[in-house]
């Protein structure tokens, strides 16, 4: 279970920390023994998609999605590409035509909190069905997956951010690459 533990707190750090630029963060506990090299480095695991089905070879991109209030993004069902969505500022609303997978804000430290402490970890991914409104709001983090339509879109009254890590095929791979919005 350690050692799953430091796979997800470097994942996280790749993708999130690293990804967001420099910034002061305070430490949440001390290092376990044995971890004297990690010692003033925190990480904080948001969510996981396991099991995932990624094309080969692919470009990975990471991009900061800004929506204004009352615009939308289309989703284009042929689009190969899948993403990993997580909202930094006021409200997505997602309807998609297939179903997809949130990790609500604070879920997963809950779940890895409870296997720390000798329970079973669950991932606390929460799936909405397809034709389905959801609201993603700050700290949440939506998987979706390729080939699916639909709009993602700004209901609110404040401009909606998300920092999203986008994995598209690369052009030659037979399937045609879509660049990322």
């Amino acid at each position: 279970m350690r050692r799953l533990l430091l796979v997800l707190a470097l994942f996280a750090a790749l993708f999130l920390d690293i990804a967001t630029g420099p910034r002061a963060v305070a430490q949440d506990a001390t290092p376990a023994a044995g971890d004297e090299e990690l010692a003033g480095v925190t990480f904080e695991p948001v969510a996981i998609s396991a099991g995932v089905t990624l094309p080969s070879p692919a470009d990975l991109v990471l991009v900061r999605i800004s929506i204004e209030p009352g615009a939308s993004l289309p989703s284009d069902a042929g689009d190969p590409s899948l993403a990993v969505v997580l909202v930094e500022e006021g409200e997505l609303t997602v309807e998609l035509d297939a179903p997809i997978q949130i990790t609500r804000s604070g879920a997963f430290a809950t779940s890895i909190a409870t296997a720390e402490a000798g329970g079973e970890f669950a991932a606390p991914e929460e799936t909405i069905p397809a034709g389905e409104t959801a609201t993603l709001g700050v700290g949440d983090v939506g998987y979706f997956p390729p080939n699916i339509g639909g709009e993602i879109r700004n209901d609110g009254t404040e401009p909606a951010v998300g920092l999203a890590f986008i994995v598209e095929p690369s052009e030659g791979t037979g399937a045609e690459a879509t660049p990322a919005a």
